[in-house]
């Protein structure tokens, strides 16, 4: 073993993980750490707009102020376990700015990679912000209680997933 965690044990940590949050009554995701964020954020220039904001709704806790939630601290706790990780870890990975598909497809442009990472990243935060949940919320919780928004979205993610990357990066000339 290279020092790397199996998909197995990182599938048991997520599954045990994901019932403890499940019997604490609450639900896997994180858009709650962003909307919070923007919240506070839009909140400190336009106090105005956060009672009738789509993007903040149902992040105050049923007040008019904004709160931080478990979902803030689970975020936070994510990047700061990644970057222990990362730092203590004994196992070295080469760091590229564009990865060698992405070179292949489009050429060694780290700020079109960059820049395409970012929107796409966005576009999604948003989305799932605007339907009331988020991929991970959606598909481990979901599917884990075989909620059928759960099941049908990530069937949705598959079906839009696979002929998205097979287009963009199948063999042959750039786009």
């Amino acid at each position: 073993m290279d020092g790397k965690w199996s998909w197995v044990k990182a599938g048991v940590a997520l599954g045990i993980l994901n019932i403890i949050i499940f019997l604490s009554g609450n639900h896997l995701g994180t858009t709650t750490f962003y909307s919070q964020t923007t919240g506070y954020i839009t909140t400190f220039f336009f106090p105005e707009w956060i009672p009738i904001s789509a993007w903040t709704k149902g992040t105050c806790g049923g007040s008019e102020s904004l709160s931080v939630g478990w979902q803030w601290l689970f975020v936070m706790g994510l990047f700061i376990g990644a970057l222990g990780g990362n730092r203590t870890s004994k196992v070295k990975i080469p760091k590229e700015e564009v990865p060698k598909m992405w070179t292949e497809r489009f050429g060694d442009k780290p700020r079109l990679r960059f820049t395409h990472a970012f929107i796409g990243g966005f576009l999604l935060l948003f989305g799932s912000r605007l339907a009331g949940g988020c991929t991970s919320s959606h598909v481990i919780s979901g599917m884990s209680q075989m909620a059928v928004s759960g099941i049908v979205f990530g069937m949705a993610v598959f079906a839009a997933g696979i002929p998205t990357a097979l287009l963009l990066y199948r063999k042959g000339g750039n786009i």
